[in-house]
């Protein structure tokens, strides 16, 4: 008799889940194609536009587990209207930003917001729906979710495309061209804070200002308590280490691969044209992945241990195939052929994720998982760079094949684990109270 109810509110959870993440990367798919554009048109040079996505990256890695402590402390519902307001702050910064230091206080805003918004949704999501119907079925709305993703990107990309072309009685009051899709974000993230704080609900953990300090207090305890059931957990530990892997190749495609393509194309016109292209066919490539992990029946996928194990050589191979292809149209091909692969695996793999996580540190060890990926980014674009760099681009990316090749066996070492509604270790929960 009470499962009717429980389906209903499962259902609208999932509904407001999509909706949310959908309103969150709708700017950022407007704002991300011209993040490196506005500053250079307002005289800084690639020294300085480097060090305004290093503010923004390294405040967003700095603080990924802090704020998912945070999340599992306080609740998702005022981190995410915190996160939604920095990442608009963000936004409006950019407008108005007219030097280095400015640019760097708008990136660290944005960075700061980006920390906080990572994890908090899906941990609200899961938690909920565990809460209702333990040991539910996740994937499907997970990979509904990165589908969403990929589309907010794409529809951003297309729009930043298409509003050059806008009638001049609507751009010729505005004389810089990348203003314009800043400027269709702001309505957009302000409709993000809104939807936040009309359509996330959850109990409140804590009444007065007293217990709020004190749950601010335990934040770090907490965190080094999620680290340790992290590293206590086997399965967890085996995920942390996929999760490096995957950064590792993903690093290294991302760093290296306009300037490998730009100069096998050769032509300064004709590779802007194919970078323009293959930006759009690897979003596309992953959106089709995501939407294919969700839409799978789960008897194809009752192993996904292997699953994603698989997809992983797939991966590596794919990346190999950039480093020896024969021609542009090849690389290209297997450059799309990642991102098919990877947002493919990614909602199975967080599936895995959820399943081995205790209730109350979902949003903790969702930001670790993240950070042993940039972990793995870091090593790619760094120390890959500044070790194999005079020996080729190819030889880069062979080495991260071989590095996203060997970490699928991390996903052949997992055994079940306790149930996603299981007590959190003793020491979890003395830290919360």
């Amino acid at each position: 008799m009470n499962e009717a109810p429980a389906l209903s509110g499962t259902r609208r959870r999932t509904r407001i889940y999509w909706a949310c993440h959908l309103l969150r990367w709708l700017p950022l798919g407007l704002v991300m194609p011209v993040l490196a554009l506005l500053p250079a048109q307002r005289g800084l040079d690639t020294a300085a536009i480097g060090l305004i996505f290093g503010v923004y990256t390294a405040t967003a890695a700095v603080l990924e587990l802090p704020t998912g402590t945070l999340t599992d402390v306080v609740g998702s519902r005022p981190v995410l209207v915190i996160a939604s307001v920095l990442e608009t702050a963000c936004f409006t910064g950019l407008l108005f930003a007219d030097s280095a230091g400015e640019f760097c206080v708008a990136a660290a805003l944005g960075g700061v917001g980006r920390a906080l918004n990572s994890g908090a949704l899906e941990a609200w999501y899961v938690e909920g729906v565990y809460a209702e119907q333990p040991g539910a079925n996740v994937r499907p709305a997970i990979g509904a979710a990165m589908f969403l993703t990929n589309a907010a990107v794409l529809v951003g990309s297309l729009t930043v495309a298409a509003l050059p072309k806008l009638p001049d009685t609507l751009t010729d009051k505005v004389n810089e061209p990348s203003l314009l899709p800043i400027l269709a974000a702001l309505p957009c993230g302000a409709l993000q804070v809104l939807a936040v704080l009309l359509l996330i609900q959850e109990p409140r953990r804590h009444q007065g200002t007293r217990p709020v300090l004190r749950a601010l207090a335990s934040c770090p305890a907490v965190a080094w308590d999620s680290i340790r059931v992290s590293l206590r957990q086997r399965n967890l530990r085996w995920l942390l280490l996929a999760g490096f892997g995957v950064g590792v190749g993903i690093g290294a495609v991302e760093t290296f691969w306009q300037p490998e393509f730009a100069r096998m194309i050769e032509n300064p016109a004709t590779a802007t044209s194919m970078l323009g292209l293959l930006v759009t066919a690897s979003t596309v490539a992953g959106s089709l992945g995501s939407l294919l992990a969700a839409r799978l029946p789960e008897r194809l996928l009752r192993r996904k241990d292997l699953v994603c194990a698989s997809l992983l050589v797939l991966i590596g191979s794919a990346i190999a195939g950039m480093a020896i292809a024969p021609s542009p149209i090849v690389a290209a091909a297997c450059f799309i052929g990642v991102y098919l692969f990877l947002e493919l695996r990614a909602p199975l793999a967080q599936t895995l994720l959820h399943a081995s996580c205790p209730p109350g540190r979902r949003a903790s060890i969702l930001s670790a998982y993240s950070m042993s990926t940039n972990a793995g980014a870091v090593v790619a674009s760094l120390g890959l760079g500044t070790i194999l760099g005079a020996l080729g681009t190819s030889t880069i990316w062979m080495t991260a094949a071989a590095v996203v090749t060997l970490a699928s066996i991390a996903y052949l070492q997992l055994q079940p684990e306790l149930s996603p509604t299981a007590d959190p270790t003793p020491a979890a929960t003395s830290a919360l109270r």
